[in-house]
């Protein structure tokens, strides 16, 4: 055998051509006609089985050819490679012809690497690559397959599928789709498959509903109608009224036809230019709608088909039974107006998250939250424990956000092992019904504790450190709990002010199950009223914010007013807000007051691991 390595290859138009003229790919040659051994023996495989975005996947390829002198030389054969992309057929990306292959020759090398979201690798899902060795006439000499799959970063336990489609990518559907699908799996444990309406190989086939629990046609292109095959299967599909159906935005007219099922009648689009709010019939609550283009529908029979929310005095939100299968409960929804789009902070896309719970069967917590904030050796002793004991009389469970090592940046330094006093007064708020969250080891890089960052230069806007200096800060401050024999009690990470590189995260989220903070990869997932799941952490925000000295008054009343907002919805959200002790209890007393008015039960973060 003759072994050739680090043999290189352009990137075709580059890439693909290089892989197809070296790509036999993982399988075994047929034997020759005489029923004797192969000419020869391949594999292609990826260097991972899952990749995220922003990954790029790595081919890998070898190939050995049989030296036998009985069997025949590979002269002028044919290389094809074949990829299928998510719910679609085998598309050939290239071939190369002329092909021959000396006797004897092993070859393995990376070929290349593919950017996942790239023009090859657009969508969430699985892949498959086929690749073939033809003869001259033909006839198939050897063929391989390999498999991956791109998935999304959110979600641990997915308990159903979902299929979303929508237009094709243009400016219309960009970034809404993919935001609409980031939410799905961070908040509602099911994982989305997403087709856009792009030419025969991405479209809609009939028939493709079958595998998912929830089907949602985004319709986000006015221009674009709905793909003629998942209209039928929308309202005619076998067994549709076993799953549920949400139709969001345009085009509802061009199915009137069957609106009749469903007990609706289309009623019209239009634009308004003010600020009229969403009316949420289940929860009584008015919501800011900012969208311009409004879609209403009209039930025309009150025993299928009943109005969930309304806009300008008409239905905008419905659900629906199927005429001719009530027994399946409500299954069609209809949302007309882009919930992804023109988002405010509690404003109208609530209610739809609030819809969507009830088609996912979905109860999430229904719980308020209350961080006491920067604790440190400087921390004002009495003002924490007398917040702590008004929180305990109260009966309201909270969270001790812990600095361990306090530093002015300028040399001083005193940790929480070192230090008796500052010890005793975290345990004694402890025992009035607290929890630990760490909050960094020193929250601060070269300024002063609570004020400066720790994982972040502010004078360079750009993250500390990687993995490395991630886990000696994070191994630094457990020894401080350790030592102060502390850690026992440790329930979850907050980093300070939220900032950090996507390295450091990786390992916090390697040692915490819970991560007390607002998420951080954009798709706007802080206006979400939820934990939000990764693979490996939830992810707890503090969505009411937190009161500043500067503006206590107008934060209290913003607290309390957006609290009321999220009691508005019927299938549960989180109300979470820190506070420094320092502010003293009045601004503390009104917020906790006005929490249990409103009808919040207060819990301790822990609580939502076990949800």
């Amino acid at each position: 055998m003759k072994v050739v390595k680090n043999r290189k290859w352009g990137f075709w138009p580059g890439c693909v051509l290089a892989l197809m003229a070296l790509l036999a790919a993982s399988g075994f040659a047929q034997a020759d006609p005489a029923g004797r051994e192969p000419l020869c023996v391949m594999e292609i495989w990826t260097d991972r089985q899952a990749y995220h975005p922003g990954d790029r996947v790595q081919v890998n390829f070898w190939i050995s050819v049989n030296d036998s002198p009985e069997l025949p030389e590979i002269t002028d054969a044919q290389l094809e490679l074949e990829l299928q992309q998510p719910f679609g057929p085998y598309i050939m990306l290239s071939s190369k012809k002329n092909v021959s292959l000396r006797k004897g020759i092993e070859w393995e090398e990376t070929l290349l690497t593919l950017p996942v979201l790239g023009d090859l690798l657009r969508d969430l899902g699985d892949y498959s690559l086929h690749a073939m060795l033809r003869s001259q006439d033909g006839g198939l000499l050897c063929e391989a397959y390999a498999s991956f799959t791109i998935r999304s970063m959110f979600g641990q336990r997915p308990t159903t599928r979902t299929l979303l489609v929508t237009s094709r990518r243009t400016q219309l559907t960009e970034p809404f789709a993919s935001m609409l699908a980031a939410w799905l799996e961070a908040c509602f444990k099911t994982q989305v498959q997403v087709i856009y309406q792009e030419g025969f190989y991405e479209a809609y086939q009939a028939g493709a509903f079958q595998g998912f629990d929830v089907i949602i046609y985004y319709a986000t292109d006015f221009t674009q109608g709905p793909p003629p095959d998942l209209v039928v299967d929308i309202f005619e599909g076998e067994g549709i009224t076993k799953k549920k159906v949400v139709w969001i935005g345009y085009h509802l007219d061009k199915v009137q036809g069957y609106l009749h099922l469903y007990g609706l009648k289309y009623g019209e689009l239009r634009s308004a230019s003010d600020l009229t709010p969403l009316h949420y019939v289940d929860g009584e609550t008015d919501y800011m709608l900012l969208n311009a283009d409004r879609i209403s529908v009209e039930p025309v029979n009150p025993d299928l088909a009943r109005v969930r929310a309304t806009a300008d005095g008409l239905p905008i939100i419905v659900s629906a039974r199927h005429t001719y299968y009530p027994e399946d409960g409500e299954c069609f929804y209809f949302v007309g107006f882009h919930p992804t789009a023109y988002l405010a902070p509690f404003g109208a896309h609530l209610v739809f998250l609030d819809v969507l719970s009830e088609a996912y069967g979905i109860e999430h917590p229904r719980a308020a939250l209350v961080r006491l904030e920067d604790v440190h050796a400087r921390t004002n002793g009495g003002s924490l424990l007398a917040a702590a004991e008004y929180l305990d009389g109260e009966g309201v469970p909270f969270s001790l956000a812990l600095i361990p090592i306090y530093s002015n940046g300028q040399g001083e330094e005193i940790r929480l092992s070192q230090d008796r006093q500052f010890r005793i007064t975290v345990k004694r708020a402890l025992l009035s019904g607290g929890e630990l969250v760490l909050h960094g080891a020193s929250h601060q890089y070269d300024g002063e504790t609570a004020i400066d960052y720790e994982f972040w230069d502010e004078a360079r806007m750009a993250p500390v450190g990687g993995r490395e200096y991630a886990e000696d800060r994070l191994t630094l401050a457990m020894e401080e709990l350790e030592a102060s024999g502390l850690k026992p009690y440790l329930v979850a990470w907050e980093t300070p002010h939220y900032r950090a590189s996507t390295e450091a995260y990786a390992i916090f989220e390697s040692h915490f199950p819970l991560i007390y903070e607002d998420p951080h990869w954009g798709f706007n997932l802080r206006l979400l009223p939820y934990p939000v799941e990764t693979e490996s952490a939830l992810y707890v925000p503090t969505n009411l914010g937190y009161v500043a000295r500067s503006s206590l008054r107008a934060d209290v009343d913003r607290i309390l007013e957006q609290a009321r907002l999220l009691a508005g919805l019927q299938h549960g959200a989180l109300a979470s807000f820190f506070y420094h002790p320092e502010l003293g209890l009045a601004a503390l007393k009104e917020i906790v007051a006005g929490l249990k008015e409103q009808g919040w039960t207060f819990q301790p973060v822990s609580f939502l691991l076990g949800n």
